[in-house]
């Protein structure tokens, strides 16, 4: 999900995200903006790196506590650089965190971690992918693990709604430019 026009980090309430990406803030209810989707692009890479979320717990509410206290592990075999962003990202306050103010892109991208990119080339598409799927057609499923490719499907939308006046998503509001989740926890 996504809200246009956010140019500050304070400015937004909305309660939802992946838990294991969602920065301190908006556990908090403070108030969020853009500086949250560095968090959680820490959280990514910290993932990538490890093989696990940062903050984990399978008890949500500890999973929320280790976040909003900053409770991480970092592995020793990380490098001196994927730590130095890792700690840039985890930063709990937003406009201090790395990625945050007037140039807050061009200091990621600057960032000692991503020395090695040629950011021109990336955008130029210049650089030929690792891996390229061989797929046969669009509904090729053969990258996609059978745990998921074996599950049933189930649809969420009931036509019984209709016919019974309820055309309400339940726990979804509109209001004009504004789409939100209404938390049901």
């Amino acid at each position: 999900m996504s809200k246009q026009n956010i140019l500050d980090n304070h400015s937004t309430n909305s309660f939802c995200g992946t838990p294991e990406y969602l920065a301190p803030e908006i556990i908090n209810g403070s108030g969020h903006g853009k500086a949250v989707d560095w968090w959680s692009l820490g959280a990514i890479i910290y993932e990538m790196l490890t093989g696990m979320p940062p903050f984990y717990s399978k008890d949500r509410e500890k999973l929320f506590a280790n976040i909003k206290q900053g409770n991480i592990k970092y592995p020793m075999y990380l490098s001196k650089d994927s730590l130095a962003i890792l700690k840039d990202f985890f930063v709990h306050d937003p406009d201090k965190r790395l990625g945050s103010g007037k140039d807050g892109i061009k200091n990621i991208k600057n960032h000692q971690f991503f020395k090695n990119i040629n950011w021109d080339s990336i955008i130029n598409k210049k650089i030929k992918p690792p891996f390229i799927p061989r797929i046969n057609s669009d509904s090729d499923t053969k990258y996609i693990d059978k745990e998921f490719t074996n599950l049933n499907p189930v649809d969420s939308y009931n036509p019984q709604d209709l016919l019974e006046g309820d055309t309400e998503y339940k726990g979804f509001s509109y209001n004009k430019d504004k789409i939100w989740y209404l938390s049901q926890t």
